[in-house]
């Protein structure tokens, strides 16, 4: 392994937990909507995590999109494990068509997971990024940061970044929301990493994806460790590179 310069994390799932926030306000919104349209579904949230996994989708706006269109179109179960690994929305879309119109989806979204916060809320809810909880050692992050240039790039906007770091306890100096570029664009690494070497931890083969596009549009190398398959968890993929390191 070549002398990293860069350590860049994926936030939900890497750095967070957020199987009670994100991934039960992918439900919550999917529920909602099929509810309107006439179907009383409930939405398994291990469902959500294996098409979020599976799929390229760069946000749970677009997540929430396909799982309804799936549930709309048949048994949802069998949507998501025939869902085409690497595929996205675009995919989804040209299969079913637009259900309910992405900003719709948004909003309902955000109210769901952010709650007071959103300002453009169609009802009140307390929002669901309470419930989070850290995941990766600040202690470490602050070992990591003296080795290496630390980023992240994530589908969070800038409010949901801010709310991030609060609960971890720490601010990353470079960072990618989705209000600069979404995954798998390789822009998105490029415009932190601008040619230099490092790692890249994610959970989903759409962080994958990400390091794969950057590598063929920029011929630099970088490399991609996925939590759950190279390593335990994220403090077991900083320590390991800290070693490795000196």
């Amino acid at each position: 392994m070549k002398k990293l310069k860069w350590l860049i994390f994926d936030i939900d799932g890497v750095l967070i937990n957020v199987t009670e926030s994100y991934d039960l306000a992918t439900k919550l919104t999917v529920e909602y909507f099929l509810k309107k349209l006439g179907k009383n579904i409930e939405v398994d949230l291990e469902l959500i995590r294996a098409l979020r996994k599976k799929g390229a989708f760069g946000d749970d706006f677009k997540v929430s999109e396909a799982l309804m269109s799936g549930a709309l179109n048949g048994k949802l179960s069998d949507f998501v494990e025939s869902f085409p690994e690497r595929e996205g929305i675009k995919w989804v879309r040209e299969k079913f068509g637009i259900i309910v119109k992405s900003e719709e989806i948004e909003r309902v979204f955000n109210t769901f997971y952010l709650g007071e916060y959103y300002k453009e809320r169609p009802f009140d809810f307390d929002g669901l990024w309470k419930k989070e909880k850290p995941i990766v050692k600040k202690k470490l992050l602050e070992r990591a940061s003296e080795k290496f240039k630390l980023g992240v790039i994530t589908g969070r906007n800038r409010v949901e970044l801010k709310l991030a770091e609060e609960l971890i306890g720490f601010h990353f100096e470079s960072a990618v929301t989705r209000e600069l570029y979404i995954k798998p664009d390789p822009k998105a690494l490029w415009h932190l990493v601008r040619g230099e070497n490092g790692a890249y931890i994610g959970d989903t083969v759409n962080d994958g994806l990400l390091v794969e596009n950057y590598k063929k549009e920029y011929g630099k190398d970088f490399e991609f460790m996925m939590i759950g398959r190279d390593a335990k968890d994220v403090n077991n993929a900083i320590e390991g590179l800290l070693e490795k390191r000196m």
